[in-house]
Order: C-alpha cells, then structure tokens, then sequence
C-alpha cells in the first residue's frame, strides 16, 4: 500500500516537471536557433550587398568616360555600334549582365547586348533608377523583362558633359540567377522580397516569383505588376503563421522544400530596397526538446525505482529483526541456565547478523547509485520514515527537495552541453587558442579533403586576448582558407600556426605556397589575384579581417617567408592589458 501512495505521488509531481522540463528545452533549443538563423540570415545579406557592391560602382567608373558622354549628345541617326563594341568588351570584363547607354529622354543608344535581342530603341525615361539618375543621384531598380530574360538588378547614373549638365546616362545589368548559383547548396532556406512582396531572389526555386503579400492587388496594379513577367507571378504556398515562445513559426505541409515547421526570421536591406528573410526547420528544436524529456522521464523512473528498493530493504530487514529477536528470545528460554560465555557468544552473533544485513544493504545501495544521487538518497530514507509515521507532509518536503536535486542534475547537464555564445558588441577576454581550435575543426573537413597537413604548435595554457570569439575564428578562417586557395595543385601543401607572447599576444599563419605577389596591397578592398568572373576571389576577405583585428586595437601584417610561402603575422593586446 505505501508502495503504491509513493508511486502515485512520484507520478503526480513528475508530470508537471516533465512538462516544465519540455517548455525549457523548447525555448533553449529555439534561442539558439535564433541565433544561429539570424547570424545566417546577416551573412547572406551582407554577401548579396557586396556582390551588388562589385557592380554599383561601375556605372559611377563609367560615367567619367569622355567617350560615353561623347555618344550621349551624338546625333541619335548615327550609328552607335562602335560604342556597344566598347560596352561589350567592358561587360566581359566586369561579369556584368548588360551595359546601356541612354540620351538624355531615357532612349537607350548603345548596349553591350547588341548582338542579340537588346535594349536598343527602348525607352526607360519612366523606371525608377533613370529618374532618380537625372536627378544627380544613383538610381537602382530590379525587374525581368520578358520570360527568356534572367531576372536582372540595375544600376543608372547620370552622364555630365564638360558644363556639368546631365548628357545621358549608363545602367549596369546584374544577372541574379548567375548570384543564386553560389546560394544553391546552402543548407538554410533564405530569399529577399522586395515592396511589392515579390520573392525576387531566393536559394530555393519554387520560391521564385511568389508573392509573399496582396497577390490578387499587385496583378490588378498595371503599373507595379509591368516590372515582372505576371505569367510567372505566383500566390504564396498555403502555411499558418502563429507565436511560439514570442517567435514567429511557419506550419505547411504543401512545398516539399520548405520545413513543415520552421522558425522565420526577417531583417530589412534598404540599401537594395528588399527585405532578407530566412526560415529555419524546427525539427531539431523538437527532438531537443523531447531527448531531454525523455531522460528526465527516465531519471525520474529510475529515482522511483531506488526509493522502492529502499522500501523494500527497510521491509526485509526489519523482518529479519524481527525473526532474530524471536530466535534470541526462545534461545534465552531454552538455555537460561547456560554459561555468560554462551549467553556473550549469541549476543555476538545477532550483532554479527545485524553488521552483515546492514552491509548487504550499503553494498546493494552502492551498486546503484552514484555521486550525484547521494543527496537523494538522503531524503528519500527520511521520507520512508515520515511515511511510516504518517507524516505525510513533510515527507512531501522532502520529495520536493528531491525533486530540486533532479532540477540541478539537469542545469549540470545543461551547461556541459552549452557552445554558442552572443558574443556582445564590445570586446571581452577571449582564449585565443580556443578560437585556433574551433578554427581548424571548422576548415578541417576542407583541409582533408585538399591533403593539407596542419602543423598547429598549441600552447600549453589558456592564451587570453582583448577581443570577440566570433570574430577572430572569422580572420583565422579566412587566412586558413586563403593558404588553402593559394596552394591549389600544389604536391605537399602545408600549413603552420603558433602563438607567442612578448608584451603583446602573436598569431602566425603560415603556408609553403607561392607567396605574395605585392604584399603592399594584400589588405586594399577588391584586391585579388584570383581570376574575373569565377564567383569568388572579390577581394574582401584580408580587408575585413585587417578591420576586425584593428577594432580589438591589434594589427595584422603579411609577408613573405624566408622559406617560401606567406606568413601573416596578428598582433592583439593581452586580457589583462586591456
């Protein structure tokens, strides 16, 4: 029977620890996320904004070109195919889509494409980007023309002849679809809308051209609805948008790319005139959040299953007592007359029977449980004894406190398996060795899979620096990453790491490859010697590290080794410095 009360009453109070238990690891699994998808969701913009960077300064180079501000005032009867021969070279050369030159009234005169079906002859003095271009100022505007044209981005500045009056202009052409191939294979669902709604640009392709917003008012605006193929315009998928945790949540279940449930998340790029928008699978939020239930389910199965053992310990020694003092007592009858050297030996041996049962006991204990359950088993022995004595509310004390023991088992575990941290805003002591090691179990499946062999020096001790985490694993994975290019095709390809310490804190980064070609302008934004055109080698990574390392008031330098290869050298300020 007591067995019984003290199973229900383990089963009343674990049901809403269970359930508390749930609603933790839900929100805990869900911030981080968040985190994770904002983080996501500001490197995608960040990476769409500098990839239209490469573009938009390219009309504003182009509009200093006294041949194209020449053409703008050329008479319209002439021909104007030697300037599409230039605009078409300049196209190859910068990856641009198109190129087009307009008079004055928005008549396109010249464009790259003019070998093929062209803007020749079109008139754009209505489009946004030239209206605002005639104005002094750089214009943008997006739209796709006709179905058989990609998707395209422009960029139009105004032409000035040598009085500073407005001649014309020039409108660069960005092909989003040539952008998006670099997006396919991310693992994170991310697209930008423009005002109208309309999914623009995506990394998925049944998102494309889906109107996230009034569908049936933006096909009734004649105006709005003409900068897009309306054949191609579709309503969003069917989903429930509801709150969870004060978090936006995603339900459908009708496009086989989107997560059934998924977390979204949106910031706005006003830059471009879109908003970037994410939406991250809540299925390992779920899973999280049910293994942690689960073994709390199964901690709480095993505490009730030890607190019965005791029960049932305590019952079988007491019995035993019980059936020894009986013994003791009829032995006393039968030989009251014997000697006090008998009466001393059966004393020894009910104390002996007594040392043994409550050995068995301890050993039995011992056997399974451990460290952490020591205090449980504490009060579960008192709570036995409340039980028996009827006691029942303060043994409902002391389950409680058991239950507070079993709610700091689970804050141990938590904090064992805790790794994303926010880092702030402002600079905090960082282990730099740490940020190596993280570093290089990040580039380390690239690293095999090129054959690089890392010789990585790694200090004995914590090496604390003035900085953030985040942001030196970013610098040490671009130099890592940079090495790898830099040795592509090579037979032995190899890298060195160390620190040093000598007033200030040293990170090295070596490699044996070719070397630096002109070390003086390894940091200059845009400088690369990676090929034209191949989606990547833009030039900003050595310029955005050198920025990083100079906010935490650090420097970086490169140069050439001695041996061959490069050597970047980061000098930081030590913690306690700072």
């Amino acid at each position: 029977m007591k067995r019984a009360i003290i199973a229900l009453l383990i089963a009343v109070l674990a049901t809403p620890l269970l359930w508390g238990v749930w609603q933790w690891s839900y929100k805990e699994a869900l911030d981080q996320l968040e985190v994770r998808g904002q983080g996501n969701l500001a490197l995608a913009s960040d990476r769409l904004v500098i990839q239209f960077e490469r573009y938009r300064q390219l009309p504003v180079v182009l509009s200093d070109n006294p041949v194209l501000t020449s053409a703008a005032i050329r008479n319209p009867n002439e021909s104007f195919q030697d300037i599409s021969i230039f605009l078409e070279r300049m196209a190859d050369v910068t990856g641009a889509s198109d190129i087009l030159l307009l008079d004055r009234s928005g008549t396109t005169l010249a464009a790259a494409n003019w070998r093929e079906d062209s803007f020749i002859g079109v008139n754009f003095a209505s489009r946004p980007d030239f209206v605002r271009a005639m104005n002094g100022a750089l214009g943008f505007f997006h739209s796709q023309e006709n179905a058989g044209d990609p998707r395209g981005f422009y960029f139009t500045t105004a032409l000035r002849d040598d009085a500073g009056a407005i001649a014309g202009g020039v409108s660069i052409k960005v092909d989003l679809e040539a952008l998006e191939v670099e997006w396919r294979g991310d693992p994170e669902i991310i697209f930008f809308t423009d005002a109208n709604g309309v999914i623009f640009i995506a990394n998925r392709q049944s998102l494309l051209l889906r109107v996230h917003g009034d569908y049936d008012g933006l096909i009734s605006n004649q105006v709005e609805s003409r900068r897009y193929v309306r054949t191609q315009l579709q309503p969003m998928f069917p989903f429930i948008a509801d709150e969870k945790f004060d978090r936006v949540r995603w339900v459908q279940s009708g496009d086989s790319e989107i997560p059934a449930r998924a977390l979204y998340l949106e910031t706005p790029l006003p830059v471009i005139g879109m908003t970037g928008k994410t939406l991250m699978d809540l299925s390992i939020v779920e899973e999280e959040a049910q293994l942690r239930t689960v073994l709390a389910a199964a901690f709480l199965a095993m505490l009730a299953l030890v607190i019965m053992n005791l029960l049932q310990r305590r019952r079988t020694l007491a019995d035993r007592l019980e059936i020894e003092e009986q013994a003791k007592a009829e032995l006393e009858v039968r030989v009251a007359k014997r000697t006090a050297q008998l009466q001393s030996a059966n004393d020894s041996l009910v104390q002996a029977g007594k040392l043994a049962a409550l050995g068995t006991m301890s050993a039995g204990i011992s056997h399974e449980l451990n460290q952490p359950l020591a205090a449980i088993q504490s009060y579960a022995e008192n709570a036995v004894i409340l039980l028996e004595r009827e006691r029942a509310d303060e043994a409902s004390k002391n389950l409680n406190q058991i239950s507070s023991l079993a709610g700091r088992m689970g804050r141990i575990i938590r904090n064992l398996r805790a790794f994303a941290r926010k880092e702030g805003e402002p600079a905090t002591q960082v282990d730099l060795v740490k940020v190596v090691e993280d570093t290089l179990e990040l580039a380390g499946i690239r690293l095999r899979e090129k054959n690089v062999v890392v010789h990585w020096v790694k200090p004995a001790t914590p090496v604390l620096v003035n900085g953030g985490g985040v942001r030196l694993q970013q610098v040490v994975l671009n130099l890592i990453s940079n090495a790898i290019d830099a040795m592509e095709g090579q037979a032995d390809p190899q890298i060195w790491i160390d620190i040093s310490c000598n007033g200030a804190v040293f990170l090295r980064v070596r490699d044996n490859g070719p070397g630096l070609e002109d070390k003086d302008k390894i940091f200059e934004p845009f400088y690369t010697t990676k090929p034209v055109g191949e989606g990547d080698g833009m030039g900003l990574g050595l310029s955005i590290s050198y920025g990083i390392v100079q906010s935490f008031g650090g420097q970086i330098v490169g140069e050439n080794h001695e041996d061959g290869g490069a050597v970047f050298r980061i000098e930081l300020t030590p913690a306690e410095a700072a």
